[in-house]
C-alpha cells in the first residue's frame, strides 16, 4: 500500500519535526524499558514503543491491517 504521507508531506518542516520528536521519544522509551524490572511496566512501555514505531512509519508504505495484529 501507499504511504499515508505523500512526498510533499514527507519533506514538510512539520513532518520533519514530528519525526524527530517521535524518534527521540522512541529512544527514551526503549532506554526506560531496558532499565525496567517490573513486568507490568515493561508491558506498558512495549506498547508505547510499538505505537511510536507505527507513528514514525507514516512516511513508509502502509502494512496490511492484519499484520498489525499478528502475535
Amino acid at each position: 500500500m501507499e504511504p499515508l504521507l505523500n512526498e510533499g508531506d514527507r519533506q514538510s518542516a512539520v513532518w520533519i519535526k514530528i519525526k524527530k520528536y517521535l524518534e527521540e521519544r522512541l529512544n527514551l522509551t526503549r532506554i526506560r524499558n531496558d532499565n525496567s524490572c517490573d513486568s507490568a511496566k515493561t508491558e506498558k512501555l512495549r506498547g508505547r514503543i510499538a505505537e511510536l514505531v507505527h507513528l514514525s512509519a507514516l512516511d513508509k508504505p502502509m502494512p496490511k491491517i492484519e499484520e498489525d495484529f499478528k502475535d
